[in-house]
């Protein structure tokens, strides 16, 4: 008898592109990316209203530079190292029929947005409040007063649901997209994201000061709608359970556990310290752009707006090489240029920026700078942290990033009130702190080498 012929295998069987536990045929990888692109698209919108307009939202309404440092980044390293090590851990453990981040995406973005309505009508609510609690209180309490600590209340609230958008969102990334095609999708989030910031900042920041209400609720909406759509139409895959343990521990434990857990580690502590620095460098100091164009510059709300989307518009082109170069040789490599590339560029800056052109050819090259260093900073966390514990480390890099703007804010915003509103030292502070950043970086790649490298790196855990 003769035996039966083996089946035949298929050699044109699709390609599959696969996550821990989840796999994806190139059509389907590129509907994902589709989704998330979308998403991200909306998010920088949105994100677009609180990162460029409040700074010169809170100025005219009468708040100090130190006030202006405090709440656009002081406050929000407070919410983060409160609550964000327990969060963080919370969702990795989470185990629900749709998934452990989109649960709480769907929850926290109207939510956010709703937020955001409220700060653009701070001024309004404060205004309430004085006339019918003004009478009680001493008359130093102006209105003023009341509308500062409207907005400031507003603003603390936003940066807590924020918090959680932001890091669900680039954890829900990690856990569905799959790591060999990541650096080109960050590519891709780049070009998106700019597209959002660029048509935000030459239709809609032109006009925030005279059509505030609309244009915030208009943000709200646009960004709701779109960003939940994503939500529904990504899919999560299933999850081991989480380690069991005995007995719950304590808060102030939990703590301990936490930072001993994502500080043993050489690798990744380095990798902490640089991110660290260079958030001190650029978040701290770029909350003040605005203001050194407005106030240093003299260029108004139209001028600002045309030649920062000019700016994210041109640097589109730039991004889905940067994210090649990244896949095809090491995002770890790239960060290291960019480094070395942002301490330069604000050195140029502090030293050349004397009119309204000046601006918008440095924003140019400094765009390439920023998008170069958080493509492959979000790179590096993607690929360089264990996937078991990656919400509790990618969240980590919020906490002490967070953390360390706690002060800084304080101190650049208090730097600016005794140097009479000086803001060229803004670019003096960035040079100087991705300057020190240098050190741990070069760490980091000896230590990544030691671990297997580009093809063999293996991530340890604590």
């Amino acid at each position: 008898m003769t035996p039966a012929a083996p089946p035949a295998v298929s050699l044109s069987e699709p390609r599959l592109y696969r996550t821990e536990n989840l796999a994806y045929t190139k059509q389907g990888l590129i509907i994902l990316s589709l989704w998330l692109l979308g998403g991200d698209f909306a998010f920088q919108f949105f994100e677009s209203v609180f990162g460029r307009f409040i700074p010169l939202y809170l100025k005219s309404e009468g708040a100090s530079n130190t006030l202006i440092g405090m709440m656009m980044g002081s406050i929000a390293g407070v919410i983060n190292m409160l609550f964000l090590p327990n969060i963080s851990r919370w969702n990795d453990n989470l185990r629900t029929p749709i998934g452990r981040r989109i649960p709480l995406l769907r929850i926290v973005s109207p939510l956010t947005a709703l937020i955001l309505v409220g700060v653009g009508f701070g001024p309004e609510i404060g205004g309430l409040c004085h006339g019918l609690f003004g009478s009680w209180l001493p008359g130093n309490v102006t209105r003023g007063t009341f509308v500062l600590g409207s907005l400031c209340v507003f603003i603390a609230t936003y940066h807590f649901s924020n918090m959680l958008l932001i890091n669900g969102y680039n954890w829900l990334i990690r856990d569905v997209y799959p790591l060999e095609c990541m650096s080109r999708f960050l590519a891709w989030m780049g070009i998106a994201g700019n597209i959002g910031t660029a048509v935000f900042l030459w239709f809609v920041f032109p006009h925030l000061m005279t059509y505030r209400h609309a244009a915030f609720i208009g943000v709200a909406f646009f960004y709701v709608a779109v960003f939940m759509v994503m939500c529904f139409k990504v899919k999560e895959g299933e999850y081991p359970p989480p380690a069991k343990q005995e007995k719950p521990p304590g808060l102030l434990k939990t703590y301990a556990i936490y930072f001993r857990e994502c500080l043993q580690i050489p690798i990744y502590r380095n990798s902490f310290f640089v991110s660290i620095l260079i958030t001190l460098g650029l978040a701290c100091a770029g909350n003040f752009t605005a203001l050194f164009a407005k106030e240093t510059l003299g260029i108004d709300m139209k001028g600002m707006g045309h030649i920062f989307a000019w700016s994210s518009a041109i640097t589109v082109i730039t991004v889905y090489p940067i994210g090649y170069l990244s896949d095809r040789f090491s995002p770890l490599y790239l960060q290291m240029i960019m480094v070395v590339t942002l301490c330069i560029q604000s050195l140029l800056g502090a030293l050349l920026i004397h009119s309204q052109t000046a601006l918008f050819v440095y924003s140019v090259v400094s765009n390439l700078g920023v998008i170069g260093y958080s493509l492959s900073g979000r790179a590096v966390a993607m690929k360089l942290f264990p996937v078991e514990k990656f919400g509790q480390f990618s969240g980590a890099l919020n906490v002490f990033n967070c953390g360390v703007l706690i002060l800084g804010n304080i101190a650049i915003g208090y730097l600016m009130d005794i140097s009479n509103s000086n803001y060229r030292l803004a670019f003096y502070w960035t040079s100087i702190f991705s300057l020190l950043a240098l050190v741990p970086m070069v760490a980091v790649i000896r230590d990544w080498r030691k671990l297997g490298g580009r093809d063999h790196y293996k991530a340890p855990l604590p």
